[in-house]
This record gives C-alpha cells, structure tokens and sequence, in this order.
C-alpha cells in the first residue's frame, strides 16, 4: 500500500482565546488545496481510502481532495492532530488489502515526524504539501516514492487539464 502524507493548506491564524480545532482556511488556502488536490489526482493509483485530522482545516483540505478525487472521506481519526503513529499504524494495518492508496491529511511537525519515522528521510513539509511512501508489507516502514511542493502539484494539475481539453 501506498501511504501520502498530505499537510493542510494555508490556515487563519488562531484567534485570541480561539479553538485550534476550529480555524478555517484562508481564502489563499483555498485556492491552493483545490490545485494541489487536482495535481495530486493524477498522482494516486488504484483504489483510495482518504482519512483526516478532525480539526477543520484538515477537513476543508480533505473536502477538496474527496472532490478531486471522488472518493468520501472514511474517517476522521483523532490520532493524527495527537501524532499518534502507533495508533494510526495499527488502524492502517486493518485496511483491507484492496486499498492501493492511503491518503492521510494532517499537521506539521507530525507529518515530517512520521517521514522520517518510516523511511528514515527528513523532509520539509510545508502546507498543502505531500509525500508518497510505498510501505512495506507490514505498514511499518517503507521507502519515499516522490515528495511534490503544492506549486508542482498545481502545476500538474494545470498541465493534466490543457490535455484533457
């Protein structure tokens, strides 16, 4: 199975005695996550299962990737804002074997964390961002496959829509 790790996009800056769980993207965000998510589809393979921290920003980012991609967001999983490997490790090992492609939308420092965790790599991973790893056959470790810049992914994205036209 092929694991990417995708970060949000552009957030609002948390207010004053505000909720990180509830910070919106930005109008910029936005924008960035639908062309991230329309490069990004020419990117997955077979069959896709798309997870999200439940924190809204992540969501947001999700809804666009559930569009580009047209597949439904499977599950919120709380073990992604607390940068819970173990527990996210464990649910992924149950997948059914028919999943292809696991999306994971989540936050900065655990998706470079988690990088480096199973393939030993460090990467910087800026927003709306992603990286692919092709785990191992016990989804414990794995090996980078490529790691794409939101600007590449929209820029694949655009190039994907002249030739379709």
């Amino acid at each position: 199975m092929d694991l990417l790790l995708v970060r949000h996009a552009e957030a609002e800056d948390a207010e004053a005695g505000g909720s990180d769980y509830a910070r919106p993207l930005t109008v910029r965000g936005h924008a960035s996550a639908i062309a991230m998510a329309a490069g990004l589809a020419w990117c997955v393979r077979g069959s896709v299962t798309l997870w999200s921290s439940p924190l809204l920003r992540t969501r947001e980012t999700a809804a666009h990737l559930s569009a580009a991609l047209h597949v439904e967001v499977t599950r919120y999983h709380d073990a992604i804002p607390a940068g819970d490997l173990h527990r996210l490790r464990h649910d992924w090992q149950a997948l059914s074997a028919q999943t292809d492609t696991l999306i994971v939308v989540g936050h900065q420092p655990h998706l470079g964390v988690w990088g480096e965790l199973l393939m030993g790599v460090s990467l910087p991973v800026k927003k709306a961002s992603a990286m692919a790893i092709a785990l191992d056959r016990s989804g414990i470790g794995g090996r980078l496959l490529w790691y794409a810049l939101p600007e590449t992914l929209a820029r694949l994205g655009e190039h994907a829509s002249d030739r379709a036209r």
